[in-house]
C-alpha cells in the first residue's frame, strides 16, 4: 500500500507545483503548455492502440462504455463537482483552469497502462515497489506540466490514482489470474483511444469536444471481454 500512496505524494507535490506556476506565467505559454500535453497524451494513446490484437475488443468496449456512461451520466456529475470546487477556490488565480479536464485527462494518464497495472500487482504479490517507484516520478513531472497547462483538477487526480492502485494492491492475490497481460494489452487499447480523444479536446483543433468522462466505463469492460471471447472461440 506504501507504493500507492507514495505514486499520490508524487502527483500532490508535483500538481501542486505546476498549479503555483501557474499564476507567475503569462497566458500564452499556457497555451502552449496545454498543446504540449495534447500531443504527449495523443502520442501515449496511439501507443495503447498500437498494442491491441483484437480490434472488436476495442469497438465494443468503447460503444457499449459510452453507453453505460450516457445512462450514468458521468459528465454532468464530474462537471458539477468541478463547479463546487471551483466555488471553494473563487477568486484564487492559482485555481484558474478546465477542473474537469483536468481531474479526468490526469486520472486516466495515471491509472490506465501496464506500468499502474502490472506495478501494483507486482507490488502486491511479492514487495516489489520498483515498478511504481519509477512510475511516481513519471507522475509527477506529468502532473506538474499537466497542473500549469490545467489547473488544480489535476492535483485531485491523486484520489482515483490512489483508490485504484491501492486496490489493486490488496486484492492482487486474488486479481492476479483475471488481470492477464492480454486483459491489461485491451485495457491499455481503450485506454488509449480515450487518450486520443482526450488529446484533441487538450489541443482543441475539433469543434465537436470528445466526451471523455462517458467514455470512462469502457476501460473496465476488456476484463469481461476477453475471458468471453475466448470462451466463445473455444466452443467454435
Amino acid at each position: 500500500m506504501i507504493a500507492a500512496i507514495v505514486n499520490a505524494l508524487g502527483i500532490l507535490i508535483g500538481g501542486t507545483l505546476g498549479t503555483l506556476l501557474r499564476s507567475k506565467i503569462n497566458h500564452k505559454l499556457v497555451d502552449c503548455l496545454m498543446t504540449a500535453m495534447g500531443l504527449v497524451v495523443l502520442s501515449v494513446g496511439v501507443q495503447g492502440i498500437v498494442g491491441s490484437t483484437d480490434t472488436m475488443c476495442l469497438v465494443l468496449c468503447l460503444a457499449i462504455g459510452a453507453i453505460i456512461g450516457q445512462a450514468l451520466r458521468i459528465d454532468e456529475f464530474i462537471d458539477g463537482m468541478g463547479v463546487r470546487v471551483a466555488k471553494l477556490f473563487e477568486g484564487k488565480k492559482f485555481a484558474e483552469g478546465r477542473f474537469a479536464d483536468g481531474v479526468i485527462s490526469a486520472s486516466v494518464m495515471f491509472t490506465v497502462g501496464a506500468m499502474a497495472i502490472m506495478g501494483s500487482l507486482d507490488a502486491g504479490l511479492r514487495g516489489n515497489y520498483s515498478v511504481l517507484f519509477t512510475k511516481t516520478a513519471i507522475d509527477g513531472v506529468a502532473a506538474a506540466a499537466m497542473s500549469a497547462a490545467m489547473g488544480i483538477g489535476v492535483v485531485l487526480s491523486l484520489v482515483p490514482v490512489l483508490i485504484w492502485e491501492g486496490l489493486l494492491i490488496l486484492l492482487a492475490g486474488a486479481l492476479a489470474p483475471i488481470l492477464s497481460a492480454e486483459v491489461v494489452s485491451e485495457v491499455s487499447a481503450v485506454g488509449g483511444a480515450i487518450f486520443i480523444g482526450m488529446g484533441l479536446n487538450m489541443i482543441g483543433i475539433t469543434d465537436r469536444k470528445v466526451n471523455v468522462p462517458n467514455l470512462l466505463p469502457a476501460l473496465l469492460l476488456p476484463i469481461l471481454y476477453v475471458p468471453l471471447a475466448s470462451w466463445i472461440g473455444d466452443l467454435l
